[in-house]
């Protein structure tokens, strides 16, 4: 279930929904980065990494949250839209349709960072949107009065981490993944020289 502030209830993920075979069968795979779900806890940083991919590859980027409620028919139907396209990047977990995405992803990256540096990120981030007044993603200005808020993003980062955690580990090892590369970064640093060496591979392929 989605809350108000666009986060992911904890727990291991809503079920999936039912399965669209034909809809599947219509959707081939490239071989390489065309098809990008970007999982891990509230405030890692998914949204910001998935612009950066789709900035410098011309992936599409869907942002999760903009979909409308988590399992509600104008979100299945978005989701049914997006699979059908050859080339995107969702922000965020597929919950109530991972029979539909993940059998047609080719690549999913799980950002699993230590809490502390999450806590800093998310934390950084909502002051930045509290300063500045302007909403950032599914984040936006709520005053000091919201902090306590059990769903406040810093509040709802700390509470999920274990979770969200929990569940990238998971991932590692479902069968609807195993065509798929499964990518998992305990450090920024790291995500950004994949995305380094990605773009630099791209050009070798360019260059042949």
């Amino acid at each position: 279930m989605l809350t108000r502030t666009g986060m992911d209830r904890p727990g291991t993920g809503p079920k999936s929904q039912p399965r669209w075979p034909s809809l599947l069968r219509r959707v081939g795979h490239s071989g390489i980065v065309d098809r990008v779900v970007m999982f891990g806890c509230a405030g890692s940083g998914k949204t910001t990494l998935a612009r950066k991919l789709c900035a410098r590859t011309g992936l599409t980027l869907v942002e999760r949250d903009s979909l409308g409620v988590l399992g509600s028919e104008s979100y299945c139907a978005a989701i049914t839209k997006l699979i059908c396209q050859p080339r995107w990047v969702l922000d965020g977990a597929p919950y109530y349709v991972e029979d539909l995405v993940y059998p047609v992803a080719d690549t999913v990256v799980v950002l699993d960072y230590p809490k502390p540096v999450v806590m800093w990120r998310v934390l950084r981030r909502t002051l930045a949107v509290e300063v500045l007044r302007q909403r950032v993603g599914a984040h936006q200005p709520q005053g000091l009065a919201a902090w306590r808020d059990g769903e406040h993003p810093v509040r709802w980062a700390w509470s999920s981490y274990r979770d969200r955690h929990v569940e990238g580990l998971a991932l590692m090892s479902r069968g609807d993944l195993a065509h798929a590369e499964i990518i998992r970064f305990r450090r920024p640093a790291a995500a950004r020289r994949w995305l380094r060496q990605l773009l630099l591979e791209d050009h070798h392929v360019v260059g042949l």
